[in-house]
């Protein structure tokens, strides 16, 4: 499970199916997997990957008889697939979670999305707690970028391990998150609404917070990848 646009070359690499590919792209697959990286549930990325494994587009089609129906189809998925599936993140994914956005929160009763994103500071210096980032200066005292807009937090990210936040106590507001290259020096600075944070592709691949009873960690090669390997229910052997 990763976005589409490695697809072919992971095959070719690895001798492993993808999910979708660059043929693939447009099937009902990618709204799915797109909901899952964007979700902050990750039960429901799990049991996405899980229906998609088993029951894939030929499931989908024939729950679609409305999108309550599909919704409780794929988020009740019965069979677990007889082979390990895995969850791969990439440092590019950053960079194409607008479009992770835009599909994976399309309304499927009225229409319409409502896409969210990252955004990229370039940040010169730090000093005495203000962050200079071109024209724009970040007091982490008080939480206010350029004395007005309010932080909801801040949080310090290193070796894929937050290591550090601070909460402002502000009920509106945006979250700073600083990707720390070592102790004394940021590489990268964020800016993000509540939806990017807390969704699963940030928490597990930026953050490195995953729920283990629904994944193990396989790969922390952070800040390039990071790969998981989904642990699905397995069905007792007096199921029917």
């Amino acid at each position: 499970m990763t976005w589409w646009d490695f697809g072919y070359a992971l095959t070719d690499a690895t001798g492993l199916a993808t999910f979708h590919d660059g043929g693939a792209q447009f099937s009902p697959k990618t709204y799915f997997i797109a909901r899952g990286l964007i979700s902050p549930k990750q039960k429901e990325l799990s049991n996405i990957t899980q229906y998609l494994a088993t029951e894939g587009n030929q499931g989908i089609s024939e729950n679609n008889s409305s999108p309550e129906a599909l919704m409780k189809a794929v988020r009740s998925p019965v069979d677990s697939p007889g082979d390990p599936v895995y969850l791969l993140f990439t440092a590019d994914m950053i960079g194409k979670y607008g479009a992770f956005s835009k599909i994976g929160s399309w309304n499927l009763d009225k229409g319409g999305s409502n896409p969210k994103g990252y955004q990229n500071l370039s940040c010169q210096s730090i000093a005495d707690n203000v962050m200079t980032c071109g024209n724009t200066k970040i007091d982490l005292n008080q939480g206010r970028i350029n004395q007005r807009v309010p932080l909801k937090r801040v949080v310090q990210v290193m070796g894929g391990r937050m290591i550090g936040e601070k909460k402002y106590g502000h009920n509106t507001g945006y979250t700073l998150q600083i990707i720390m290259a070592n102790p004394r020096q940021f590489s990268e600075v964020q800016l993000m609404e509540d939806d990017v944070f807390f969704s699963n592709f940030n928490q597990m691949f930026l953050l490195g917070k995953f729920d283990p009873e629904f994944f193990e960690e396989t790969l922390n090669a952070f800040p390039m990848s990071r790969l998981f390997r989904f642990k699905f229910p397995q069905k007792s052997s007096s199921s029917p």
